[in-house]
């Protein structure tokens, strides 16, 4: 059985089993629910015959989840365990993803001056560590320790305002602490995509292409993963690219194997300096993700239904569309041709 649950990032961040995600987020999950169906091709969650169930693969565990299936009867042998969701907070923690960039960088090759070191971003444990950091850097971006998909994310040019400050604070008193990176413009987003299973150990599951519009997603680029590859080495060399996938694989192996079984998205982009544009840079982590993803999604489209859906190598976009009509807010996706540059994409969607 798949299911759907969009409002995961949310409900992980809160960690209390009687959050209540607001109805954005419920919203997205009960409009989309039919996106089960590209999860691995299955049918819907809705239509799965409730005795004959073997497994549960939601979007993402969390507690909020887990007491839901509960209480709907669901057995809690087929049911993540609060252990288990404990260690996929902790994992998900952005903090991690220093150490993780760290493991990267010294293992990369990095001949052409590209790599983007791990130090542009910093774990704030207080405001005075954020004020600091924001004058050496000047542009910066303020990241909750735990969110995702654009939530969480504040864009930060010169000063804090007073707005900042206290968001600031409050995530350093819920999470002891909060994320500050210094600010690029991307000019190609792009993800690895691996999974983690007791059968095959780590593997590497292809390449997503997507965009983004302040800093929140918003639809993938349909392609093979030859496709994306050739796109992502107009960039950079292949050889680092192949180098940073297998540096991955091995501190996947080493650091996260032994707690976590599932999917992995590893969000990547091309950059400039902002806001001069002056140096291009290969940030290899910008988040990790401890999930299905919607790069998966697409992953799984092309390759699966690319044929039916009569779709050809970057032809076609899969986006998420959200309308609202005065207070009402609905959700949908649609797979289309594409009317944009593949390259500097925040750019040409906003």
């Amino acid at each position: 059985m798949y299911i759907f649950n969009p409002e995961h990032d949310l409900c992980l961040a809160n960690g209390d089993i009687h959050f209540v995600p607001p109805d954005s987020a419920l919203a997205f999950g009960r409009d989309c629910a039919s996106l089960t169906k590209y999860m691995q091709g299955l049918e819907a969650a809705s239509d799965c015959d409730f005795p004959t169930i073997k497994k549960i693969t939601p979007w993402g565990w969390n507690l909020h989840l887990r007491e839901r299936l509960l209480k709907e009867g669901y057995p809690a042998e087929l049911i993540a365990t609060a252990e288990e969701i404990a260690s996929i907070t902790r994992l998900s923690h952005r903090e991690n993803c220093t150490a993780c960039h760290k493991y990267i960088e010294e293992r990369v090759e990095d001949t052409a001056n590209l790599l983007l070191p791990h130090t542009y971003r910093i774990t704030a444990r207080n405001i005075e560590e954020v004020l600091s950091f924001l004058s050496e850097r000047g542009n910066v971006v303020l990241k909750a320790p735990l969110s995702g998909s654009g939530k969480g994310i504040r864009f930060v040019s010169k000063q804090l305002s007073h707005s900042d400050i206290g968001w600031c604070k409050n995530n350093i008193l819920k999470h002891h602490s909060v994320i500050v990176e210094k600010r690029y413009t991307p000019t190609l987003e792009f993800a690895l995509l691996f999974k983690i299973s007791k059968e095959q150990g780590v593997e590497f599951k292809g390449y997503s292409l997507f965009f983004t519009q302040n800093g929140a997603y918003r639809g993938n680029i349909l392609g093979s993963n030859k496709y994306i590859l050739e796109k992502i080495v107009e960039y950079i060399p292949k050889r680092m690219l192949l180098e940073t996938i297998k540096a991955f694989k091995e501190y996947f192996s080493k650091n996260i194997a032994e707690e976590y079984e599932g999917f992995i998205g590893v969000d990547q982009f091309i950059c400039t300096d902002y806001p001069s544009g002056e140096k291009l840079y290969y940030n290899p982590l910008v988040e990790i993700n401890f999930r299905m993803t919607m790069g998966l999604l697409a992953r799984n489209i092309f390759d699966n239904f690319s044929s039916k859906l009569q779709i050809q190598d970057g032809t076609h976009i899969f986006e998420i569309i959200r309308d609202k009509t005065g207070k009402s807010v609905n959700y949908r996706y649609e797979i289309t041709p594409v009317n944009f540059p593949i390259t500097n994409q925040r750019q040409n969607r906003i």
